[in-house]
């Protein structure tokens, strides 16, 4: 870290910023960019297009990744929607298997080379547009199986990940049991099978308990976003998981104090809690808060945008680290 401002002081400048912005985008509203006309899908089959963009990028173990990572829920159908039951299904619903094709095919062409998916859910898609001259690298998210060994994390060996994390969930029930270890062999597992590992957590205890043993770690995801929403987690919710399917960050204060000293890089995730915050408040909050890279849920319609919008926020970005370009 070549750069250092006042840590405690971050959120309330951030805040302060994005407010202007907001009043300044709030004057004259622009039209969606990204979104096509209804009578010109793409093309989902044959070679890939040019490339209409890029992005800055960075790197985990060696590996070149964008600092703008797709995300795989919306494509799995995991809403996060509060009390709205009915929305997981329409995500599945909206999201065929060409609507996926086509997603994919516009994240690459405007600079995203990652996507972050549950190895459960499989990647036919993805294959697919590798067969189509894709380059897109794939975080595959894994659970261990009861009885502890690593299943899962082989599928996405065979699958062809280049890189792979335990679950949020599955990471924070396992520090609560007071089995950190099991992290560990994970970690080395993957290590073992010549992939990136990770990470991932809703809660700092698993990051924390991670780093003091010192595990082969190669990256940590965690959630970071403001609390400034409306259904932000109350004084009385206490757990890392919400009521109506809503997951969030408790804690983003101690999250940027974290990673202002930790020398691993940082992927922030739920940045715009599940479609709370506008993401360009989002992503300069979690950029400007040590993230090295987000990861963000995306329709097809809202690529190109949250692209340009990462860009924009990346040229303004105060932090570097050793890993980035």
């Amino acid at each position: 870290m070549s750069t250092r401002i006042s840590r405690r002081n971050f959120v309330k400048d951030t805040a302060l910023a994005s407010a202007a912005i907001t009043m300044a985008v709030g004057a004259k509203p622009s039209p969606a960019q990204g979104r096509l006309p209804q009578d010109t899908p793409l093309p989902t089959t044959g070679p890939l297009p040019p490339a209409k963009g890029t992005l800055p990028m960075g790197k985990i173990a060696g590996v070149e990744f964008s600092r703008l990572i797709l995300g795989g829920n919306l494509i799995g159908g995991y809403a996060h929607s509060r009390d709205l039951p009915y929305v997981g299904t329409l995500m599945k619903r909206y999201n065929t298997e060409k609507k996926i094709l086509e997603t994919l095919e516009l994240a690459e062409t405007h600079g995203i080379n990652c996507m972050n998916s549950y190895v459960m859910d499989g990647i036919t898609e993805l294959q697919k547009h590798w067969k189509r001259g894709g380059k897109m690298k794939w975080f595959a998210q894994v659970r261990m199986d009861p009885g502890g060994s690593f299943s899962q994390v082989s599928k996405a060996v065979d699958l062809g990940a280049t890189a792979i994390h335990i679950t949020g969930d599955a990471a924070d029930a396992l520090i609560e049991k007071g089995q950190v270890e099991r992290i560990g062999k994970m970690m080395d597992f993957i290590k073992s099978q010549k992939c990136i590992a990770g990470v991932a957590a809703h809660s700092m205890k698993a990051l924390v308990e991670s780093e003091k043993a010192r595990f082969n770690v190669d990256f940590y995801q965690k959630t970071l976003h403001t609390l400034d929403y409306r259904s932000a987690p109350r004084p009385d919710e206490t757990g890392e998981l919400g009521s109506y399917d809503n997951s969030w960050c408790r804690d983003p204060d101690e999250v940027i104090e974290f990673f202002w000293t930790v020398k691993k890089p940082f992927i922030a995730f739920k940045v715009m809690a599940a479609g709370a915050i506008p993401p360009r408040k989002a992503f300069q909050h979690a950029f400007n808060g040590g993230a090295d890279f987000v990861l963000a849920g995306m329709f097809d319609w809202q690529v190109e945008e949250d692209v340009q919008i990462a860009r924009e926020v990346l040229s303004d970005v105060r932090r570097t680290r050793p890993w980035l370009g």
